[in-house]
């Protein structure tokens, strides 16, 4: 928001629980997919999120169409860059203070953080030749600090991973540069068509996978949003100052496009 404040609702299969709902709670119910736009348009930074959160009741709403409750936890970043996590979890609010500043999907947040310490062997340094009596043994290469590490697409692992690049990158310079090594950083986590399969395909025979359809970093003293799609990948930007933010009528901002390949002959 105009304020630095960013919000993100995040999948959150089979760990979701949501509050009970009664009819005197009406006035301060809100459906779990609301929760990060009303965060957005009350606060300016954690500390009032968090002083704030308790007084809303999120009971599990069923969505549209579906014909079921989606399931979410959310994470709140300031421009001051402080970051909480907010769970929904056998009908209680949990709010986790986040310094590493990391949310991927189910488990619980404090499930990926004790996890976090089967991963205490990481080194964003090479390792050194190993001497085994007569014979050194030397790292084939780059990287041996972080040998191990899992790679997969599941949940735990991308926390590790987003864990381990986020807090070995170098510092930058500028925001600009931030912004990119954002997206190098992201890039760890970007899922081909394909590499995630359901088990069955949909009513017209189609393969159901899950995919990386949108790929986002914020600017939160810019106040600027960065996006790329799956089917281009230019990196496109929308400045939040440069907004109507008092207007009464929502503005929808396309993220459609085709990739704009450049051609270097001469």
């Amino acid at each position: 928001n105009e304020k630095g404040l960013a919000a993100g609702t995040f999948y959150f299969p089979t760990s979701a629980g949501y509050m009970p709902y009664t009819a005197a709670d009406a006035g301060k119910t809100i459906a779990q997919w609301e929760v990060g736009s009303w965060i957005l348009e009350n606060f300016a930074n954690v500390e009032e999120v968090k002083a704030h959160i308790g007084n809303i009741v999120v009971p599990g709403v069923v969505f549209g169409g579906w014909g079921f409750a989606p399931e979410a936890h959310y994470i709140v970043h300031d421009a001051a860059g402080k970051s909480i996590v907010i769970e929904y979890v056998g009908g209680k609010l949990n709010i986790h203070d986040n310094p590493l500043g990391v949310l991927t999907n189910s488990p619980a947040f404090d499930w990926h953080m004790t996890n976090l310490r089967n991963f205490v062997n990481f080194s964003m340094t090479n390792v050194p030749p190993v001497q085994l009596g007569s014979i050194k043994l030397l790292p084939f290469g780059q990287g041996s600090g972080m040998l191990g590490m899992p790679g997969d697409f599941t949940p735990p692992s991308r926390f590790v991973r987003a864990v381990a690049f986020s807090q070995s990158v170098l510092p930058s310079k500028t925001g600009d540069d931030a912004v990119l090594e954002a997206f190098h950083i992201l890039n760890q986590f970007d899922i081909p068509k394909g590499a995630a399969r359901e088990h069955e395909k949909d009513e017209h025979g189609n393969i159901l996978a899950d995919y990386t359809i949108w790929t986002a970093a914020s600017d939160l003293k810019a106040k600027q949003y960065y996006f790329r799609t799956y089917e281009n990948s230019q990196i496109r930007m929308v400045d939040l100052m440069k907004m109507k933010i008092d207007g009464k009528d929502m503005v929808k901002i396309s993220m459609k496009g085709a990739e704009n390949i450049k051609l270097l002959n001469p």
